[in-house]
């Protein structure tokens, strides 16, 4: 069988050889690139561009860099400070990527040689459902679902390039019916799922979803944060690549290829414009970035269809900081029918008293939050906790929130996989188009992750470089 992993390396090794022509190939100048997007790939593949030798430019339309990485500090008082701006007793939380994974050797490696320091960050799932509290443990599948989902599991490498593909066809929803799921197995799978891909997974190709858990850690790579914040390898790479080559508040927009060269101009908010001349271009926007950019020539209508296709899920992050971790366990996390949906506990081994819990909603959910004032957000949230503890509402101090389906740049979190669009839509996107290859999380092996988004982008670096 061929492997989630396997199938998108192969694409890459394939589009390789077709970036460049053997003029640039062989120049003895010093070899140029822009790079578009100061994401997690974007600086993954500058850093590995500038250690080849090469001249690099990064282009970011934000006013930071990391993309949708994004930590914050919270005070004694509540309040959200910028990553940069600690106090003592501050406390940090993700509104962004969150996990390292068991399985992501890139990025375990990368936190090695800056020396950033990783903790484990493991949980044991509570269930809060229709006003009952259960612990871990206490709650499951019926044994028909259980057997039904190790079979799949252990079948899942025996898969032939056919039925992967009718695999694909289906929504994962309707493929656990078809195995054996009853309704509220279900119901509790779609609880509990839906957090990892953003949206019900009625939506979710379900051959996609079956490559996550079949190839993913126990915890399904819910295993490490970066000691201090996931912003610190932002920092490290921006180090390493040199702040003057990464220029902020620069939206690319438009990228003309010419015989010997390319040329991308950008512009700030303000109206300032650059146009800088390169031997090829990565880029490593989200879709919806992309699509504003302006391609001479234009990109293939196959390809430009492709990306008007893929969508990205609707997730709001809300940390909410409170006197006392009246949750008691370290590990702790819960899966709920609430507006709220998922809890976890994201201060572990944090010192202090105080801690923050963050809700992750998704879909409609994510929707409704993402609505409403940060007042009124913490109170639907914490009230959502009455039911395991009455004191929750008045514990709480403020609330730092993000909705990344509100994202300009990104329109979402990462990107959802619908029925038929694995094997359909993704090949597509991931063809260079001339000397402008492509990267990102929406394209990674290990999508939705901080280590998908490297490894596409330190792919892009190296199909330039060899």
């Amino acid at each position: 069988m061929t492997t989630r992993r396997q199938f998108i390396r192969t694409i890459a090794t394939a589009a390789a050889g077709t970036v460049l022509a053997p003029s640039v190939l062989t120049q003895r100048r010093q070899r140029s690139a822009v790079v578009i997007g100061a994401g997690f790939a974007g600086l993954a593949a500058a850093y590995k561009l500038k250690n080849a030798g090469w001249k690099v430019t990064v282009l970011e339309a934000r006013n930071r860099i990391g993309g949708r990485v994004l930590s914050v500090r919270m005070s004694a008082a509540g309040l959200a400070l910028p990553y940069g701006q600690a106090s003592a007793d501050s406390l940090v939380c993700e509104l962004g990527a969150e996990w390292v994974g068991e399985s992501h050797e890139r990025i375990k490696a990368l936190c090695h040689d800056f020396g950033i320091p990783l903790q484990r960050h493991q949980f044991d799932d509570y269930l809060l459902r229709d006003g009952r509290v259960y612990r871990p443990g206490e709650w499951g599948f019926s044994s028909q679902a259980k057997a039904a989902f190790e079979k799949l599991i252990k079948g899942y490498d025996k898969l032939t390039p056919f039925q992967q593909r009718k695999l694909d066809r289906y929504d994962w929803w309707t493929y656990l019916e078809k195995i054996g799921f009853n309704e509220d197995d279900l119901r509790l799978r779609d609880l509990m799922d839906s957090t990892d891909f953003g949206e019900s997974i009625r939506h979710v190709s379900a051959f996609g979803a079956l490559a996550e858990y079949a190839e993913s850690s126990p915890h399904n790579e819910m295993d490490y944060k970066m000691t201090g914040g996931n912003s610190r390898l932002a920092e490290e790479f921006a180090k390493r690549i040199g702040q003057e080559n990464i220029l902020l508040n620069m939206g690319a927009m438009s990228v003309d290829q010419r015989p010997g060269h390319m040329k991308v101009t950008a512009l700030s908010k303000v109206g300032i414009g650059t146009t800088i001349t390169a031997d090829a271009v990565i880029c490593t926007v989200p879709i919806n970035s992309l699509l504003k950019i302006k391609f001479d020539p234009p990109l293939p209508p196959g390809q430009r269809d492709a990306a008007e296709q893929l969508t990205y899920a609707r997730i709001c992050k809300n940390s909410v900081l409170y006197d006392e971790r009246f949750w008691k366990a370290e590990n702790f996390s819960m899966v709920s029918d609430e507006t709220s949906h998922y809890y976890f506990h994201s201060t572990q081994n944090q010192p202090g008293r105080r801690g923050i819990l963050t809700s992750y909603a998704i879909g409609e959910k994510a929707d409704v939050l993402a609505s409403q004032s940060d007042t009124r957000r913490m109170r639907v949230i914490t009230n959502d906790l009455v039911d395991f503890d009455k004191d929750a509402p008045k514990l709480a101090r403020g609330i730092a929130s993000y909705a990344w389906q509100r994202d300009p740049y990104a329109d979402g979190a990462y990107a959802l996989y619908k029925p038929g669009q694995w094997f359909g839509i993704r090949p597509i996107l991931q063809r260079p188009h001339g000397k402008v290859l492509f990267a990102g999380e929406h394209l990674a092996d290990w999508q939705g992750f901080m280590e998908g988004a490297i490894e596409t982008g330190e792919a892009a670096a190296s199909a330039l470089v060899r």
